[in-house]
């Protein structure tokens, strides 16, 4: 329930501080007061725009403040402990400030001092207040807004089936996503096979096999250019270390004469002996080095690899790379890219398994959808009931309401497209709402709606809805605003007499200009004198009927 506005600096207000009651809070008034400036702020608090942004602010000030407090319901309570908005007690007070800073206009939303997203605070705006005026009428052209309606109603169960729908859908978009995708892919990679086959074979069969292939090409194509100076070379080093020929000028047999004769004098001198081991490990050093002279020598001479053929390889690679424009290491990554896309059966596999998958994700969905329509048709059922028989209370006894589900393309919200019917008269046929109601039927037939959906908030507020009703429609209208009063709070903007008799707390809205400037006030009328004078101002003064007629209202509405 809402205890308490403050609004400063709102628009035309300079300071108002309103404390409600329970029961029906009357709002009275002249066009163009104000009046409706309550309603706008309150709106304005929960994130809304019925207050645009640059005319938020008063005139010559550079802030304002919309404050509200609440008597929480267990409801609020356990939307506040889900959203970690911790010590709350059986009160709370939000708050909207926004300021001027460097051009620009800046909000800041409050609960109890804690700061809370704009998102959180709409959210949380359902739960504590619902409007309801002949504005909201559009809101029934939207068939959003009439599945929120039905969904809202609905049990738990329902509540958590469309939770599970939502996610399965975003699954499937996602699924149907990829499968687009990789059948593009498919597609491309056949028109485009032919020639990634033609490229394919040529660096296939160009056996790549090193990235350092040319390198190596390279050092052998210098090795074999430069071989018969390398033979003699080595021919002339094997010939030194052991000339079988002159063998007194050979390395190995100078070695051996050496060895020979300090082995005949190490008897005298232990350190000779050193020598000749250091002699005999050279010997073996030479025996093995001539051994591998001798095995390289043999390598060479039995190489089939001609300098012509490495030749013609370097000069095959080079063309490779200035056809493709790449270097041998990237020609082997392409190669290896290319067969993946030529194997294509991989790519038909997973385009399989995707449509397997989405075909079971359909079939789970149209199972849900079905569950879906039927807990949706049954609270559709009771809530064309329970409308219908407050329509029939507001003096519209021959008027048909229904709820109508029409199958449509699936989305994540169902396969059903919800239409809301009406028919004032026996022989008018049943319509959407825009097309066959009135002004004064579509004031009883919001309130008779908006009676039987808005059950989860404590406070309910009544935007002059009963516009262009009189005589038994509009007294069968302040009954059931009566009624709803009893058990909620209703904030109610009226001109008319027979229902601001009739609440239990009435607030006058008053304008003035002083020095060019225009102010907002809202006054209680706490006397039946002052009320008398009120209605006396709604019915029109000047006569002393009107008078008398404002104090028999009065004295009804008490009895």
């Amino acid at each position: 329930m809402l205890i308490q506005l403050k609004l400063k600096n709102i628009a035309l207000v300079e300071i108002i501080e309103i404390n409600f009651e329970k029961g029906l809070n009357i709002f009275t008034g002249d066009s163009g007061s104000g009046k409706s400036l309550i309603l706008d702020s309150l709106n304005v608090l929960f994130g809304g725009n019925n207050i645009p942004l640059k005319h938020l602010i008063r005139p010559g000030k550079d802030n304002c403040l919309i404050e509200a407090k609440f008597f929480l319901s267990d409801k609020v309570k356990d939307w506040l402990m889900l959203h970690e908005f911790n010590h709350i007690s059986s009160e709370i007070v939000v708050k909207r400030n926004s300021f001027k800073k460097n051009n620009k206009i800046l909000t800041r939303y409050l609960i109890n001092e804690s700061p809370i997203n704009k998102n959180l605070l709409e959210e949380l705006g359902l739960y504590l207040i619902d409007f309801a005026g002949q504005s909201d009428s559009f809101l029934f052209d939207s068939s959003e807004y009439r599945r929120e309606i039905i969904d809202e109603l609905g049990s738990k169960y329902l509540f958590q089936l469309n939770l599970e729908i939502k996610k399965i859908w975003v699954e499937l978009e996602s699924l149907t996503n990829l499968l687009s995708q990789k059948r593009d892919e498919f597609q491309q990679n056949l028109e485009n096979n032919i020639a990634i086959k033609n490229m394919y074979k040529i660096l296939k069969e160009a056996d790549l096999n090193s990235c350092d292939e040319i390198i190596d090409l390279k050092r052998n194509e210098f090795k074999y250019a430069n071989n018969f100076e390398i033979v003699k070379a080595i021919q002339e080093t094997m010939t030194n270390i052991d000339n079988q020929i002159n063998e007194k000028f050979a390395i190995n047999s100078l070695i051996s004469d050496s060895i020979r004769r300090l082995n005949k004098v190490s008897n005298f001198d232990n350190q000779i002996q050193d020598f000749n081991d250091k002699l005999i490990n050279i010997q073996d050093e030479v025996d093995s080095l001539h051994y591998e002279l001798s095995k390289y020598l043999e390598e060479i001479e039995s190489d089939d690899i001609s300098l012509e053929k490495i030749q013609n390889r370097l000069s095959f690679l080079g063309n490779l790379e200035r056809t493709f424009s790449l270097e041998l290491p990237e020609l082997i990554q392409k190669r290896d890219e290319l067969k993946k896309y030529i194997d294509l059966k991989s790519g038909e596999e997973e385009i399989y398994n995707l449509e397997k998958k989405i075909n079971s994700i359909k079939i789970n969905l149209e199972t849900l959808f079905k569950n879906q329509s039927f807990y949706r048709k049954k609270v559709a059922e009771n809530l064309k009931k329970s409308v219908s028989d407050v329509l029939k209370n507001l003096d519209l006894p021959n008027s048909k309401f229904s709820i109508d589900f029409k199958k449509i393309q699936p989305t994540s919200h169902g396969n059903e497209k919800i239409n809301f019917l009406f028919s004032a008269n026996p022989d008018q046929i049943l319509a959407p709402l825009s097309k066959v109601i009135s002004g004064g039927e579509m004031s009883r037939f919001l309130l008779a709606i908006k009676s039987c959906i808005s059950k989860k908030t404590n406070t309910f507020f009544l935007d002059e809805i009963d516009n262009g009703l009189s005589g038994k429609s509009l007294s069968s209208l302040v009954q059931l605003i009566k009624n709803i009063a009893e058990d909620r709070q209703v904030l109610c903007i009226t001109h008319q007499p027979f229902l601001a008799a009739a609440g239990s707390v009435h607030f006058k809205v008053q304008k003035s200009v002083i020095d060019g400037v225009t102010y907002t006030s809202v006054q209680k009328l706490v006397s039946k004198a002052e009320r008398q004078k009120e209605l006396v101002d709604l019915i029109g003064s000047g006569f002393k009927e009107a008078s008398n007629y404002a104090s028999k209202l009065l004295d009804r509405a008490a009895a």
